[in-house]
């Protein structure tokens, strides 16, 4: 993964999104906005949270269940979404979440191959420490 948080193409766009997402729900009607609004606003910052999880975290496997975590906020949002697109949201925002999705599956597919790599050093340097034992 890169250096920094901010480096990453998939959490600036989850950034993005999250702050439009807050603007528009500040135009919701008053009885929407408690209901709808709230559950907009924390799924998609839930998003950018759970990437940044991901980018901390050292191991692997948590890195792992934190991007399944974003896949599913994103999921959420993309609901949210849905239900409201008659009072102002459009459904750009709806494919700017499939997107974050793809990207997070990318990033699944390269952490699951780092993954698979240092379990294999592992196994090549046990066997070879077992030869030496011998």
């Amino acid at each position: 993964m890169s250096e920094s948080i901010e480096q990453l193409r998939v959490y600036k766009m989850s950034r993005g999104v999250e702050d439009v997402i807050y603007e528009t729900v500040k135009t919701l009607p008053v009885e929407h906005f408690y209901g709808l609004g709230n559950d907009l606003r924390r799924s998609s910052a839930g998003v950018s949270h759970y990437l940044m999880e991901s980018h901390r975290l050292f191991s692997y496997r948590l890195k792992l269940d934190a991007l399944a975590a974003a896949r599913r906020e994103c999921e959420a949002v993309q609901k949210h979404l849905a239900a409201a697109k008659d009072l102002g949201f459009d459904q750009k925002l709806i494919d700017d979440y499939a997107a974050i999705i793809k990207q997070t599956w990318g990033l699944t597919k390269w952490i699951r191959n780092k993954l698979i790599e240092r379990q294999e050093k592992a196994e090549v340097s046990a066997k070879e420490a077992m030869a030496a034992a011998i």
